[in-house]
């Protein structure tokens, strides 16, 4: 038997279902709006559906041992660079304009 899943957060008569969740199919209208939408799925009730987790790297790329100024003590610290601007969400820097000619 087929069943009405939600693909994505829905609020239907006062209660949020969350994607994974079956959601009730008698009223009609709103089911075609989901589907039409990518909001919902009819997907068989034998297997759910798993959806693969996507991460991304938030720290900085393993460094080197090596020793590095300041020190942090008698072990070796760990050299290396840090993540890019755009990856810690640093401001970019302002431009300085252009420079008029004096000719």
């Amino acid at each position: 038997m087929k069943q009405l899943i939600a693909v994505f957060p829905i609020l239907f008569e006062s209660q949020n279902y969350e994607p994974g969740d079956e959601l009730p199919t008698h009223n009609a209208g709103l089911v075609e709006i989901w589907i039409g939408n990518g909001a919902a799925i009819w997907q068989d009730n034998e297997e759910p559906k798993k959806r693969s987790a996507k991460a991304r790297q938030t720290t900085a790329p393993a460094g080197l041992p090596g020793d590095a100024y300041p020190s942090a003590g008698a072990e070796q610290d760990l050299v290396g660079k840090p993540p890019s601007r755009k990856t810690r969400g640093a401001q970019p820097e302002p431009t300085k304009g252009r420079r008029k000619s004096s000719a």
